[in-house]
């Protein structure tokens, strides 16, 4: 209260500090502030505080307009028209089987032909029990499904009671069908175990919401795919499981320069969710063409 008291005798009891306050010894503090001075003839520039906070828009009639047709996240080639491209890439899969699930993802991030990231943790640990994947935007993935998490832990406060899967990825689908044509680009599996046994559902920025055996999301799934729908079977061991995870990202990575780096892989069972390994793609490629070559030499 003293200080407040002192604050508002030396600014006056009118005057508030605004967020803007943050900015100072900022770049974007000594802009602001440049652009005051011009034409003023002040040559030092003045504090101002008590402004309301500031975001740049495109400097054109009608920013709302601008931003939907030039920044729209886009499937395909359909945002060639656009000043700015949606760059994705990335391979995310999940499969239930009868010893659990299995979650395996890389941990590339790129930005075009840029590859801005390759330690980029894929795997949102949603609570023991319960895991979601990044696949699209990161920002967007990221966000959204912390805070999943938040209502999920929220749930359980109410309820007393862990919250299931099929209703933590219907408040992810409800929350993203309310922002349908905002521009989010996100494509997740949630999965997890409860009461009901293993559950994996998909998740996307449409709000579209799947229940299935197995998915793959991202650039790189089609190869994924392939892998998956030659070798999978339910009644896979735990070591067999974990093998056709790890190969079907390796062969993803291998084929599709988007995804790549580390192969970070989950095993989730009645008890909780377990990290299983972080292995370089690097090191898998050699590994199995070490296989590949003596499997040619026994036949």
């Amino acid at each position: 209260p003293a200080s407040r008291n002192r604050l508002r005798i030396m600014f006056g009891s009118s005057l508030s500090i605004g967020s803007d306050i943050l900015d100072i010894g900022t770049s974007k503090f000594d802009r602001r502030n440049d652009s005051r001075a011009v034409g003023s003839g002040a040559m030092i520039p003045q504090l101002a505080l008590g402004e309301p906070g500031q975001f740049d828009v495109p400097n054109v009639a009608d920013p709302a307009h601008f931003c939907r047709n030039n920044f729209a996240s886009a499937c395909g080639n359909s945002d060639q028209g656009q000043e700015v491209k949606f760059a994705k890439g990335t391979t995310t899969l999940a499969f239930k089987f009868n010893g659990g699930i299995i979650v395996s993802v890389d941990s590339r991030s790129t930005m075009g032909a840029y590859i801005a990231s390759g330690t980029v943790k894929k795997v949102i640990e949603i609570n023991p029990f319960l895991l979601g994947t990044m696949a699209g935007g990161a920002a967007d993935c990221s966000f959204w499904e912390r805070n999943l998490g938040i209502q999920c832990r929220m749930y359980e406060l109410r309820n007393k009671k862990r919250i299931s899967v099929a209703a933590a990825s219907k408040l992810l689908a409800n929350t993203m069908r309310s922002y349908r044509g905002y521009g989010l680009s996100m494509g997740t599996m949630i999965t997890g175990w409860d009461e009901t046994g293993p559950q994996l559902y998909y998740v996307d920025d449409d709000g579209t919401r799947l229940h299935g055996r197995y998915f793959s999301v991202g650039s790189g799934s089609t190869y994924a795919y392939g892998v998956l729908d030659t070798y999978y079977r339910p009644d896979l061991t735990v070591e067999e499981a974990i093998d056709l995870g790890k190969r079907a990202i390796y062969h993803a990575c291998h084929r599709d320069a988007m995804s790549g780096s580390i192969n970070n892989l989950y095993h989730v069972t009645k008890d909780g969710w377990v990290k299983i390994h972080a292995i370089d793609t690097n090191d898998m490629h050699y590994q199995f063409l070490e296989e590949k070559k003596n499997a040619r030499m026994e036949s």
